[in-house]
């Protein structure tokens, strides 16, 4: 049997958007309205909840079956939970293979005033689909982007770069190139 990861406990304020296998206690503050999110695997739905511990708050994000289990002012015990970026935003999941139960712990104060949702998070730029397309010329199949972030969860996901891509087959390329006697034959390129 695999080994887990060692989760770490965390208070909300430490959090940042790599945080992984975090185990924290939390009470629910606020319950959001449940969303529909249409992906290619059928419509889910997504509530975020506000949850908070003495540190500061955070937005706890539901999904599916989770939706319905938890009031406001429980205390819940996150297990091997994860931070995903939502819009440059932090938002605190479960997962498959994370837990959710309900603490006997009961936390009394709470910083609502620190949310750490609220902090912006850089994420890398993905281009856009309509850039897709390889170098090889004409013919054959363009450079693919990999399944692409839909509506939620922890998506791990490759691509590669527009240009850049798995090349068509067949055809020729353009560019310039130099011939065994040294001199420059220009494709269709022209002057660099």
């Amino acid at each position: 049997m695999e080994a887990t990861p060692t989760a770490t406990n965390y208070n909300i304020n430490d959090l940042n958007e790599n945080s992984k296998n975090v185990n924290a206690t939390i009470k629910v503050i606020e319950i959001g309205e449940t969303k529909n999110i249409p992906s290619r695997f059928g419509d889910k739905r997504v509530c975020e909840v506000k949850v908070a511990d003495a540190s500061g708050s955070i937005l706890l994000s539901l999904w599916d079956d989770q939706i319905g289990k938890i009031a406001v002012g429980d205390t819940l015990s996150i297990q091997n939970g994860y931070i995903s970026i939502v819009r440059n935003s932090m938002r605190l999941n479960i997962g498959k293979y994370g837990k959710m139960l309900l603490s006997e712990e009961v936390l009394s104060e709470v910083n609502t005033e620190n949310n750490v949702s609220e902090r912006h998070v850089d994420q890398p730029e993905r281009p856009r689909r309509s850039e897709s397309g390889g170098r090889g010329g004409s013919g054959g199949s363009s450079g693919g982007y990999g399944s692409m972030y839909e509506g939620g969860g922890d998506r791990n996901f490759s691509f590669r770069r527009s240009g850049y891509g798995g090349g068509g087959g067949g055809g020729s390329g353009g560019g310039g190139r130099r011939d065994s006697r040294g001199g420059d034959k220009r494709g269709g390129r022209g002057r660099r």
